[in-house]
């Protein structure tokens, strides 16, 4: 169950940051549904990588018994990230393609 709670952070806050991203950069936008579609995507992917950081993967909810308050934080923070990376990428593609 605390996977299952993790990656529901992860996602939100990946969409909320990729819907914030496109808000403040709007070349970068696809539209508000897409942008928090591939925030929280990339909310999901940042937290492989990050897993494998030494001394992170503790952070984010790998090798953990239960929900912790560290885990939460962590896996906010990973989430966050994540869709802010992946936002900018394909907000960089989508601009590169228009033109």
């Amino acid at each position: 169950m605390p996977a299952v709670a993790s990656m529901v952070i992860e996602f939100v806050c990946g969409a909320a940051s990729g819907i914030a991203l496109g808000r403040w950069v709007p070349s970068f936008s696809l539209g508000r549904t897409a942008d928090g579609i591939i925030g929280g995507i990339g909310g999901l992917l940042f937290v492989w990588p990050s897993a494998r950081i030494a001394g992170v993967g503790p952070l984010v909810g790998h090798h953990a018994d239960g929900l912790t308050p560290t885990m939460v934080i962590g896996a906010g923070i990973a989430g966050l990230l994540g869709g802010l990376v992946l936002i900018m990428l394909a907000g960089f593609v989508g601009a590169l393609m228009k033109g």
